[in-house]
This record gives C-alpha cells, structure tokens and sequence, in this order.
C-alpha cells in the first residue's frame, strides 16, 4: 500500500472528527469602539464561536450569539467581558434580546478577558440546541457607553451554515 493510499485512508476515516467549520471575515473599520473582524464556526460535539476583535475588548462591552438551527427557536447568548456568566440560553424569535423563556445548559461556556489578547469564545453543546444537523451565527458586539454597534456578518444576518 502506498503512502498516498493510506494518507487517503486516514482522511476519510477521520469523518466525524474533522466536523465542519466555517469563517466570516467583518470588515475592519466599519466600527469604532467595537469593531468585530473575523468570526469562526466549528460544528462538532459543542457549537464553538471564536469572534476577533480589530479593537481591544473594554469594559462596558456586551457580547451577543444568535445561534439558528432552522427547526425551532432560536438560541440567544449575551455576556460582557470579565464578568458572572449563568449557563442559561435565551430561546428568542428572529433577533430579539428577550428570551421567551431561557433553557438551562450544563457546558455552556463563555469567554471575553479585557486583559488578554483572546477571541471572544462560547460553547454550546450540542444536546441544548437539540443536536441539530447544521447550524448558523449571527454575532452583535456593542459598546453600552457610547452604543456603538458591529454586527457579523452583517446588521441582524446569519452566516453560512455549518454542517455537522
């Protein structure tokens, strides 16, 4: 057996593993106190959402997750950096902040650090979205001091959907 055979072998092999990801470059500058530039999406165990920021994360700056998985509600998480966080998701219509009711979901992580030169994070397992085939993402980064606003992809838009 060739090694070109078995390098294919172990690519087709590895299926589940390598589960899809997507990226949605923002464009950088069309914001000022937020201004979101990359967002990325891995669709495995958990729904993983690593958001870069062309500006440094600051206090008074709210994180907001709009998570679609087509058959139902979707999914609302918000935080703000350096701060308490409940393992709650939001299930909203269309792209609301209030949750007509929040679902309790053990594993849910958040991430945002002032002081570190990190993406903003959340993970969601699967099981609280109803372990959907495929999912897509809308992100909201607002600075709540002055109201600045970045959306990615665009101003309430999902990205591309993430197959699993």
């Amino acid at each position: 057996m060739s090694v070109w055979t078995l390098g294919v072998m172990l690519a087709t092999a590895s299926g589940p593993a390598t589960a899809d990801t997507a990226a949605v470059d923002d464009p950088v500058g069309d914001s000022t106190f937020v201004d979101v530039s990359r967002v990325r999406v891995a669709h495995r165990d958990a729904v993983t959402v690593r958001v870069r920021s062309a500006v440094p994360l600051a206090v008074g700056q709210r994180y907001s997750f709009w998570i679609d998985v087509r058959n139902g509600p979707n999914h609302h998480v918000a935080f703000s950096a350096n701060a308490g966080f409940d393992d709650a998701l939001g299930l909203v219509r269309a792209f609301s902040d209030r949750p007509s009711r929040n679902v309790s979901c053990p594993g849910l992580r958040a991430r945002a650090d002032i002081f570190e030169d990190e993406p903003v994070s959340i993970r969601v397992p699967r099981r609280c979205l109803g372990n959907p085939r495929r999912v897509r993402v809308a992100v909201r980064f607002k600075d709540e001091s002055n109201s600045t606003v970045d959306w990615a992809p665009g101003r309430r838009t999902f990205g591309p959907w993430v197959e699993r």
